[in-house]
């Protein structure tokens, strides 16, 4: 049976010049190769009904593009729109999901995250990497775009204290500033903030608006930032691990961002940029919940108090450079 979500997006994309394929759509251009397959899931009893995965994927041509090795394609996650880079067979590749369930009640915004992500991920994607070069190609790949860099109507920041006000209700640590929230979640032990004990595993979650990506335009960053002192060993497989993990999940929220490498210090972390050129109604407490689950979920199998992440047979193998 197919959901009012794939029928949509069906409709949106009949009359667009795109190649159609088993299960969906392609679309091929001179930079890349970007897919987008409705694949669908047996129903399982007693579980979610998740109906669908919506899989978005653009495999890149290595036409002037920088020389990206394991370590260089997580840094670059850090700025990733509309999926996960990865390096694959020495080709630069990325991907997003997005799960389609039968009762799904946000119907237009999963519609039009999905259409989106797959209109955006060659375009900004291409761009994102080439921008890594230099300044001048950052500003050049930012020109081209000219996607607007702030918003004319800014949130109300009545709207960001009643999201702290609910996270707080839920049990979280939470504040929020006129541009922001943000909350922790214990990864493990009872105490709910590093602000009471400094050696509390608590992950930061940040949900920021009307910030700037370096070439989408302003949007809303979601990221998640884990109680980590320093970088461990194998940081890049980490991250390059922990998003196909992602990947595999069925009953999961949308994997529209990437575990990367953050700051000079490379930690891991997770990074969500969702382009818009305005505020969405609700959006931000929606991408609070989406880290909040996905840091449980987390927490829940790979994370180990006093000990951190542990991930069972973690690719640590050589991926060289291009």
């Amino acid at each position: 049976m197919v959901t009012e979500i794939e029928a949509r997006i069906h409709r949106a994309l009949q009359s667009h010049p795109l190649e159609k394929i088993d299960l969906g759509y392609r679309r091929v251009h001179e930079t890349g190769i970007s897919t987008l397959r409705l694949l669908p899931m047996q129903e399982v009893p007693g579980a979610a009904q998740v109906a669908a995965v919506a899989e978005i994927a653009t495999e890149y041509h290595a036409a002037g593009f920088p020389s990206f090795h394991a370590t260089g394609v997580q840094r670059l996650n850090a700025m990733a729109v509309h999926g996960a880079y990865d390096l694959s067979s020495g080709k630069l590749k990325q991907k997003a999901q997005v799960s389609i369930y039968a009762n799904e009640s946000a119907v237009h915004l999963t519609v039009q995250s999905i259409l989106n992500a797959f209109g955006g991920q060659l375009p900004i994607g291409r761009s994102t990497a080439l921008a890594t070069t230099s300044a001048a190609v950052l500003e050049q790949q930012r020109a081209h775009h000219a996607m607007p860099r702030q918003w004319q109507r800014p949130l109300e920041e009545e709207s960001l204290n009643a999201a702290s006000a609910m996270l707080l209700k839920r049990g979280l640590a939470a504040a929020n500033g006129p541009t922001g929230v943000w909350a922790e979640l214990a990864l493990s032990g009872d105490c709910p903030s590093r602000a009471i004990d400094p050696q509390a595993e608590t992950a930061l979650l940040q949900v920021n608006v009307a910030v700037p990506h370096p070439i989408a335009g302003a949007g809303y960053l979601a990221t998640i930032s884990l109680p980590l002192e320093r970088a461990p060993q194998h940081s890049a497989q980490i991250c390059r691990r922990l998003n196909a993990l992602e990947l595999e999940q069925v009953d999961f929220v949308p994997r529209l961002g990437a575990w990367g490498l953050q700051g000079s210090g490379g930690l891991p972390g997770y990074c969500c940029f969702i382009p818009s050129a305005e505020p969405i109604d609700g959006f931000h407490i929606t991408l609070m919940w989406w880290c909040a689950l996905r840091a449980a979920w987390l927490r829940d199998r790979f994370w180990t108090a006093k000990v951190g992440l542990q991930l069972d047979a973690l690719p640590i193998g050589k991926q060289g450079a291009r």
